[in-house]
């Protein structure tokens, strides 16, 4: 699946400082000239997954497109931190309807000792993930705070 995806590259769209889906429309949005993954990414456990879109033309910075600041290696984490996630995925428990509007939620960073416990993860967690939110499942990055 990997490969097929990035095989498809003229189809790849990037749409910055849009936070609703129905406001995307075809054939809009920067094109992907490039994508660069990292070179020990693996497909069966997802480690290293992070990769780099080169553009075709820049994006031009507003109040609502601009750059990411990213931590420095080796910066730490400790469990209980606060951190964004945010996602266009299911909002409702049953699954079955996505946001067409971004979610976004503010969780916890929880310990990778827990995650990877085996009634959680199983030790799927790597040193390079993160592993965050509510175990009781009130929010994450694909599900907001439910009142």
């Amino acid at each position: 699946t990997h490969s097929f995806r990035l095989s498809r590259l003229s189809s790849w769209r990037v749409h910055a400082g849009l936070v609703s889906h129905s406001t995307v429309r075809p054939h809009q949005g920067a094109v992907v000239q490039r994508i660069i993954t990292h070179p020990l990414y693996s497909a069966q456990n997802h480690d290293y997954d992070v990769a780099l879109l080169q553009l075709r033309t820049p994006l031009h910075f507003s109040d609502t497109v601009g750059a990411v600041c990213l931590p420095a290696e080796e910066r730490d984490f400790p469990r209980g931190s606060e951190c964004w996630v945010s996602g266009w995925g299911h909002t409702d428990p049953g699954h079955t309807r996505s946001s067409d509007v971004l979610q976004d939620s503010v969780v916890p960073l929880l310990s990778t000792q827990l995650c990877n416990s085996s009634c959680v993860y199983s030790g799927a967690l790597t040193p390079r993930m993160l592993c965050a939110g509510y175990l009781d499942g009130r929010a994450d990055a694909c599900q907001d705070s439910l009142p």
